[in-house]
């Protein structure tokens, strides 16, 4: 099983304030049974200015560069490998302290670089981004170093600083798409999120968002590049990799876990899309980590 961190466990600042931290790269606490790989339970805004690493997250690797900004939600597996003179600005907040200023979640959801599940998880940083980045991030430093430091203060300053970014990471890509097409497709993901496991049909989603599954599709392409199926596949097979790698369970009681009531099928589809049986997967991985 995956160990999920929470804000505590990385934050030297936890008892001053438990749902934002802003810091220094290199001065955040390690828990005392700190192990790779592992999940958050918030996000997090990582700023590297100097060194390099490799980041693997949900199994998709990123080589961590100078001049960047990476971007981790929350229930996504990641680790480090190669980690060398990594330094730079850590800004971990929760969901609940974000949406402080809002009365729903939608504000959180338009913020579509968040989710960097299906798009490239960090934009590149050139003199005239830091420029125009760098006075936000220190108002959001100033304001927490205060004794009397406002929780809503904070949060409106990370809103600023968040959509700053998201200006930047929408013209470092060549398909925008809008707000409310983001917003559809981050509730989506959500309610896959919670049935994957037992609903596998498109029609069962579309009705969920009150949508047809043709504009579900075309949603989801836009904002993607992937159809609302090839979503839930790709979720699927990301659970079957993650349990095929952390777990000691057969591959039939893994099959069975992810609702397929045939295994063979289970393995075909497996392979179909990874290029290796789930038995072939399990042994490749285990030699490899």
């Amino acid at each position: 099983m995956i160990i999920t961190y929470d804000i505590e466990d990385f934050s030297p600042f936890f008892a001053k304030e438990e749902q934002f931290v802003i810091v220094p790269f290199e001065k955040l606490n390690r828990p005392a049974t700190f192990v790779w790989p592992h999940k958050h339970s918030f996000y997090e805004i990582l700023w590297i200015r100097k060194g390099e690493a490799k980041h693997f997250i949900d199994h998709h690797e990123l080589d961590l560069s100078t001049d960047s900004i990476y971007f981790m939600s929350p229930g996504q597996e990641h680790h480090f490998e190669r980690y060398k003179d990594v330094q730079g600005d850590s800004i971990m907040f929760t969901e609940e302290f974000f949406i402080l200023n809002f009365t729903n979640k939608e504000a959180l959801q338009k913020l579509s670089f968040l989710d960097s599940n299906y798009k490239s998880p960090n934009i590149k940083l050139d003199s005239n981004i830091k420029k125009s980045l760098e006075p936000l991030l220190r108002l959001l430093y100033d304001e927490f170093s205060r004794e009397d430091h406002s929780k809503l203060a904070l949060s409106s300053l990370l809103y600023v600083f968040l959509h700053a970014i998201q200006r930047v990471y929408f013209n470092q890509q060549t398909n925008a798409f809008t707000s409310n097409h983001t917003i559809i497709y981050n509730k989506f993901k959500k309610i896959v999120e919670m049935n994957y496991k037992r609903e596998k049909s498109l029609s069962f989603y579309a009705e969920q968002l009150f949508v047809t599954s043709h504009h579900l599709n075309e949603i989801t392409k836009k904002v993607s590049g992937k159809t609302a199926g090839e979503i839930v596949r790709d979720r699927i097979l990301l659970e079957a990799k993650r349990m095929l790698l952390h777990s000691h369970l057969a591959i039939g009681e893994i099959a069975d876990e992810l609702g397929f009531k045939d295994f063979s099928y289970f393995s075909r589809q497996f392979k179909k899309h990874n290029k290796l049986s789930p038995d072939q997967y399990r042994i490749k991985m285990h030699e490899q980590y």
